[in-house]
């Protein structure tokens, strides 16, 4: 049986990425970097939504 690293990721929808892109280069005091990040989740979330949109999938239990 395969499993998932007990960890946690920040994920972001790439529209929004690509938003927050135009947004800093129309702004010309933008500088430096800029973290994104819509949603925290652990691995085990991630697995379990995939478990739902892809059931056929062999994934980790």
């Amino acid at each position: 049986s395969s499993t998932y690293p007990n960890a946690t990721f920040g994920y972001v929808n790439v529209k929004d990425v690509a938003q927050a892109h135009v947004l800093a280069f129309e702004d010309a005091s933008a500088n430096g970097r800029y973290c994104l990040v819509e949603r925290v989740a652990h691995y085990s979330d991630v697995v379990k939504i995939l478990h739902e949109l892809y059931p056929d999938y062999k994934l980790p239990a």
